[in-house]
């Protein structure tokens, strides 16, 4: 099952809470907080049940779509039980498998995953890993329980793994 959430309340509801999961979500929440924003890259929002969602995908509209563009075609994922999400993932109307695509998430937990759809639906998957870097002013903003848990100096960066 799968729904498509439409609205500035859902969206706003998606975007609150997945703030009290940073940093995990990161990479959803930003794009969430641009879609609350005007949607000015024409994405869409599904889930795999609402309100009380486990997977959370944004990807581009059909029409924005190009089988052969992995750039264009960028699937960003955030599960809170990544072990339960692959039956979800699997499905043609929320992942193209057979287009050229890019899969973003701030989860490692999803990697085999990923790489067990991508097995099931005979393609090949090529990895790579990304440092992320927050300035303390926006961690603390965002994430102030992450800063305090670690204890972590105030420096000009921060790095999030």
């Amino acid at each position: 099952k799968m729904f498509h959430l439409q609205g500035l309340q859902m969206l706003q509801m998606l975007q609150k809470s997945l703030r009290k999961g940073l940093p995990e979500p990161l990479k959803v929440y930003e794009t969430i907080f641009y879609i609350n924003q005007g949607n000015p890259f024409n994405l869409k929002t599904l889930v795999d049940k609402w309100p009380d969602f486990n997977t959370v995908v944004v990807c581009p509209q059909e029409q924005m779509t190009d089988d052969l563009d992995h750039y264009t075609n960028t699937y960003k994922i955030y599960s809170k039980d990544p072990m339960k999400c692959q039956e979800f993932l699997g499905l043609p109307e929320v992942i193209n498998w057979k287009q050229h695509l890019q899969i973003q998430s701030s989860q490692s937990s999803l990697d085999k995953v990923i790489e067990n759809l991508a097995a099931i639906s005979l393609g090949r998957v090529k990895q790579t890993q990304c440092i992320l870097y927050v300035i303390p002013k926006t961690a603390k903003e965002l994430m102030p329980s992450l800063l305090n848990a670690r204890k972590l100096p105030d420096r000009d960066k921060l790095k999030i793994m």
